[in-house]
């Protein structure tokens, strides 16, 4: 396939590629990748069972430079950007991972919150954001005085918060016993977030006042407990993780770490660099390369976000088609696809097969404005009014009153199509 790019269009094509990747949440840019979901599920599931969780954990990925995981008030584990470009391994991720899940565990978060309520020192439950079970972070938010009455509830707090962060290190060190893994990437892990602290001025004194426990405290924990003999070490899980890795070093385009990549998660990643800086072709060239010679499917799923950023949407469909036969679960590419299908020449009959196979979308991604745009096409289409007034609403939820939302769901309730009101149930359920 030759490709010309016409002048004036690279430097636009340098954010479009960006936010192929990185889709927009409506709390912040969040980072929706199947590849990656996938992965971080099964390393979720394997610290559950070994740990006898009976419950799901839910997780989202943000972008963001800093090293940093957090929970936030609803047991959901934020997991940044930065922490998996500078993960060495899959056990470094797996372990900040396993903290996480100590600190739902172990209750932390409905501790610190009763806390807060019983000191009738905090009325914005926000300030949990802050302060919440964080394991790393590049930018350790400080409790200020101003936030508390005195020094010494100041004090008591953090003195409780480092305790926390200990027992939650203790958890993931158990976990990785329990899994008869290491645990020496995540000391390399800890002594790079400390060594970027120290570049920014963020001294030994200034921990001295984080949530979180010295650094020298946490490797020093790491380095004296009781290692297994048995080391278990997962190649297939680290291949998987690298290929991930290479491809968000790529999109953050962050040179120090793409020169420590080995072969072929280097190339990989440059060539989504290289794409990024305008140079298509080469991208192609280089990405096709790697598809010929390695068999992580999910490259066409690259490729065909590479293509969609430059505007070749019929070759990018064609490539998110391939990988959706490989992945029927890459409900992302399965969006890309739905929503670039051209529909104003098809017919009634092939119009509703579009509308009633892709209904899951729904289901899974009501919020999704690029998924409602398309419906209410289908929906005028297909002459759907009941449809139509709904996915208008739902656009429109955040510019209404609570009474007319309330009027406007009852009203709605009065449906037949049972798919329908399962939408409806699910709309007042998250709004």
């Amino acid at each position: 396939m030759k490709i010309k790019l016409v002048g004036g269009l690279k430097k636009i094509l340098v954010f479009f590629l960006f936010f192929i990747f990185f889709f927009k949440s409506g709390y912040s840019s969040q980072i929706l990748d199947y590849e990656t979901d996938q992965f971080i599920n099964q390393i979720l599931e394997d610290i559950i069972k070994v740990n006898k969780i009976n419950k799901k954990i839910k997780f989202k990925i943000n972008n963001s430079n800093e090293i940093n995981a957090f929970v936030d008030i609803n047991n959901v584990i934020h997991i940044n950007s930065g922490l998996i470009i500078y993960c060495s391994d899959y056990v470094a991720l797996l372990s900040v991972l396993a903290h996480e899940v100590g600190h739902i565990a172990l209750n932390h978060i409905a501790i610190r919150k009763k806390t807060i309520e019983d000191n009738k020192k905090y009325n914005n439950i926000g300030l949990l954001s802050t302060i919440a079970g964080s394991t790393l972070t590049q930018n350790p938010q400080l409790i200020q005085g101003s936030m508390l009455t005195t020094a010494v509830l100041s004090n008591q707090y953090i003195v409780f918060s480092k305790d926390q962060e200990m027992e939650a290190d203790l958890y993931a060190l158990k976990t990785l016993n329990l899994l008869k893994t290491n645990s020496k990437s995540i000391q390399r892990l800890l002594e790079t977030i400390e060594q970027k602290l120290l570049d920014k001025g963020f001294s030994k004194d200034k921990q001295r006042i984080s949530t979180h426990p010295y650094f020298e405290d946490r490797i020093f924990l790491i380095q004296n407990f009781k290692d297994n003999k048995e080391i278990n070490y997962n190649k297939n899980y680290n291949e998987r993780f690298n290929y991930i890795k290479a491809k968000f070093v790529g999109y953050s385009d962050n040179e120090e770490v793409i020169n420590e990549l080995n072969e072929p998660f280097k190339s990989y990643a440059e060539s989504i660099k290289i794409a990024k800086n305008g140079n298509l072709k080469m991208s192609l060239r280089n990405l096709n390369e790697l598809i010929k010679k390695n068999k992580n499917k999910f490259m066409l799923e690259t490729k065909a976000d590479i293509l969609f950023s430059y505007g070749y949407t019929d070759e990018a469909v064609k490539f998110y088609k391939k990988n959706l036969e490989k992945y029927p679960n890459n409900y992302y590419a399965q969006i890309r696809i739905f929503e670039n299908t051209e529909i104003e020449n098809l017919s009634n009959n092939d119009t509703e097969k579009i509308f009633q196979n892709n209904k899951v979308l729904l289901f899974k991604y009501l919020n999704n404005k690029n998924v409602l745009l398309k419906y209410i096409e289908l929906a005028q289409k297909l002459n759907k009014n009941e449809w139509l007034k709904f996915f208008n609403f739902v656009l429109s939820i955040n510019n209404i009153k609570k009474e007319v939302f309330d009027n406007q769901i009852i009203s709605f309730k009065k449906t037949k199509d049972k798919d329908l009101l399962k939408l409806v149930n699910i709309i007042q359920k998250i709004s």
